[in-house]
């Protein structure tokens, strides 16, 4: 076994409370800056919210006050059809008397005609204005369309937005954006007519203007209100679930003490009973086999000493492997003695079973009970796959200490692995690397995982320090 270990001299550090919970403020400086990021998005999602909320507000008021706007200017349309133009309507009108048309168009410009009310026309089934305000119109053919017809010949009142490009409103663009109004009328001789009106759209506009003046301050308070009641809420909560993290961080740092302690426990009943029991029989079975091979005058016994030095072997075996599970359970030199002897102790073990080794670590990496217990942790699992699993025969781990953080790279030869297989393997329960990975996330390293089949495995770990 070639361990390569920087000359930096061996110190102790002495395993106190305050060591295995330094971590803590860190943790507590994380989650504290976890939660105002909580409740910075919780107050970031109540603002967006609220500004959808008054953007669809916004929509939804802006189309009813258009329809209210519209539906407005239909019904004044229609009194003015009704109760205006109707009375006023001649047969004569038919025929383009120049009498009927100049008594309607007096009608239309003191009544109808104003700021808001551009243009009136009156046209036949066929398309043809017999009135108009605009006399250059009285008297030509254009097509209705399909809307006109339908209020023409079914009495009920219809609106739109004007097409300015259309040849009989080449009159009106200078006017700009109009709404046109339309219902039927009828001669003294029940002859229909199509009653026309084009509006400035700005009165609709207007009237949203109104409308919006009066609802948006209460909008605007309403959901101020509504947000700046949710911040002292998240707030609340986020007290309450720091106090929470803080209360279950307590009792899983009790937690893995008390794991630690009963690992202790378990390592130190087992080296102090079963070890020392299984040394006692080695060493008699050794005495035995020698006196049985010495033994002189008899053979039988002298034919059993091989079968004895066996189990001598096996129970020195069964000592190594004790041993080596003593170790792995509750390692006795991992903080009394450093990070790179806890290495040294697991590497020892493939080693003597025949893999090539080799350590690169410094004796003194000034690492925190935690940070070591962790990257003891990954080098016991991350060397455990590569015998078990792997079939390595090379295994290469190096330490790094670099300030502010430490770095564990352990390589192997063995046989590898694709994504696929690792996670059949967390299928069948294997979940091993990932429980490590989340146990280095929580102490604000990384763990990485590069492997490909029959091409190695590289483990790579960093965490502060």
């Amino acid at each position: 076994m070639t361990m390569t270990v920087a000359d930096e001299g061996r110190a102790g550090t002495s395993t106190s409370t305050a060591e295995r919970v330094e971590g803590s403020p860190r943790r507590a400086g994380l989650l504290r800056r976890v939660l105002k990021n909580e409740v910075a998005r919780f107050a970031a999602g109540g603002l967006l919210a609220a500004l959808l909320v008054g953007a669809g507000t916004f929509v939804v008021v802006s189309r009813d006050a258009e329809d209210q706007a519209i539906q407005h200017a239909k019904d004044i349309t229609q009194v003015e059809a009704t109760g205006i133009v109707q009375p006023a309507l001649s047969d004569s009108l038919l025929s383009r008397d120049p009498a009927a048309i100049g008594a309607l168009d007096t009608i239309v410009r003191q009544r109808i005609l104003n700021s808001d009310v551009v243009r009136v026309k009156l046209w036949t089934a066929d398309g043809t204005v017999i009135y108009s305000d605009a006399r250059q119109l009285i008297g030509r053919h254009f097509s209705l369309g399909s809307a006109e017809l339908a209020a023409l010949h079914g009495g009920a009142v219809d609106a739109g937005v004007s097409d300015l490009t259309d040849a009989e409103n080449q009159y009106e663009r200078s006017f700009g954006k109009l709404l046109q109004v339309y219902l039927s009328v009828h001669t003294p001789n029940g002859m229909p007519l199509l009653f026309e009106t084009y509006q400035r759209y700005e009165a609709i506009s207007q009237y949203q203007q109104s409308v919006w003046s009066s609802f948006l301050p209460v909008l605007i308070v309403g959901l101020g209100i509504l947000f700046l009641v949710q911040i002292p809420l998240a707030v609340g909560m986020g007290r309450r679930l720091r106090a929470s993290l803080a209360e279950r961080q307590v009792l899983l740092e009790r937690v893995i003490n008390a794991s630690e302690q009963e690992r202790r426990r378990i390592a130190r009943d087992l080296h102090d009973g079963v070890v020392q029991r299984l040394a006692a029989v080695t060493f008699s079975l050794s005495a035995l086999a020698r006196r049985l091979t010495s033994g002189g005058g008899s053979r039988a016994p002298a034919a059993n000493a091989p079968d004895v030095e066996h189990a001598a072997g096996e129970t020195r075996a069964a000592m190594r492997d004790l041993r080596t599970l003593i170790v792995e359970i509750a390692p006795p030199n991992l903080h009394a003695e450093g990070i790179d002897n806890a290495l040294r102790d697991l590497l020892e073990p493939l080693a003597a079973n025949g893999v090539t080794v080799s350590l690169d670590a410094p004796h003194n990496t000034a690492l925190s009970a935690a940070t070591t217990s962790l990257l003891f942790r990954v080098a016991q699992e991350a060397l455990r796959n590569a015998t078990k699993h792997a079939a390595a025969s090379h295994v290469d781990v190096r330490l790094h200490n670099r300030g502010d953080h430490v770095s564990l790279e352990i390589d192997d030869d063995g046989r590898g692995f694709s994504a696929a297989d690792l996670e059949n393997r967390r299928r069948d329960g294997h979940v091993g690397l990932s429980l490590l990975r989340d146990l280095v996330a929580d102490a604000g390293g990384s763990l990485r995982v590069v492997s490909e089949p029959q091409a190695g495995t590289r483990i790579a770990v960093e965490v502060p320090c």
